[in-house]
């Protein structure tokens, strides 16, 4: 409907560019009534592009919790429950800061070779073991976190779902179509979240999300450069099969560098260094009864 608009836009312009000067006034007044007409149509998709499907707080978990059944029976879930407990101690710091209401997070490692994180709505994040290898200190592992809480934090995949069902349905029609109480909808929602992850979210989404995780690690004092390394570890073995879906899923890792660099320069000087906890995290993976010092 827009796209058809701005067509008619063009073509008055170039009516009016060819008009007799009498008639110009008149042809301005129709354009201005286009130009109004079409800015009142884009702001209704960005209305709708919110509000087609209001997903409360419960809604999310309750999608989320259907989405990391998902990828727990894709991979399936590493069950030591030192190193659960381990990640769930450096997750809940990362997420300690100004936290979302009602969101309680939970995090757990899935048990493939493949190197991945995932974070599905209402704060069910997964890391892989094959992402836990890649990495070589604790403050790492904070930053693969802080870019899957910031990605909770900002609603990504479920407005995702809500763009997918505006786009399924059209904007006019998509308010009232869309059941949220429906357990059809549920379904719907929770496969197209999961295919959200799989196929990947926007560019702009993973860069957000990466400044976030850097802010978020100089916030609670650990090595903003954490993620850095795990980037830099990424490009180093671009190309491999376990590294394949993630490349296809984020931007190139040099990019992912280069923003992430702007983020740490950007920080106050006292903020530039933080904890590593090189020792600490080796334990933690490798003694299978390793008990972090917290």
């Amino acid at each position: 409907m827009i796209g058809r608009g701005v067509r008619a836009l063009v073509t008055a312009l170039l009516v009016l560019l060819l008009a007799a000067p009498a008639a110009r006034a008149q042809i301005f007044g129709e354009i201005q009534e286009k130009v109004q007409d079409a800015a009142e149509k884009v702001q209704q998709a960005r209305k709708y592009g919110a509000a087609v499907v209001p997903i409360s707080t419960g809604q999310e978990i309750e999608i989320g919790r259907g989405i990391a059944a998902t990828l727990a029976g894709a991979y399936g879930v590493d069950r030591d429950p030192e190193l659960t407990r381990y990640v769930n101690l450096v997750g809940s710091v990362v997420a300690s800061v100004d936290p979302r209401p009602g969101i309680a997070y939970r995090f757990a490692v899935l048990d493939t070779d493949a190197v991945n994180a995932f974070a599905a709505p209402g704060g069910y994040v997964f890391v892989t073991r094959g992402a836990l290898a890649a990495m070589e200190d604790e403050a790492t592992l904070a930053a693969v976190l802080a870019h899957e809480v910031g990605h909770v934090d900002a609603r990504d995949v479920v407005e995702e779902i809500q763009s997918r069902a505006r786009t399924a349905l059209g904007i006019e029609e998509a308010a009232e179509a869309v059941d949220v109480t429906g357990e059809e909808y549920l379904t719907k929602a929770v496969e197209t979240g999961a295919t959200a992850l799989f196929m990947g979210l926007s560019r702009e989404d993973e860069l957000e999300a990466d400044r976030f995780a850097v802010e978020r690690l100089a916030a609670v004092g650990y090595d903003p450069d954490g993620l850095l390394r795990f980037l830099e570890a990424l490009e180093e073995r671009s190309g491999d099969e376990d590294v394949s879906l993630l490349e296809k899923t984020h931007p190139d890792a040099s990019d992912r560098i280069d923003e992430a660099e702007e983020v740490v320069e950007d920080l106050p000087d006292e903020r530039r260094e933080g904890v590593v906890a090189e020792a600490r995290f080796r334990r933690a993976l490798e003694e299978d009864t390793a008990t972090p010092g917290f």
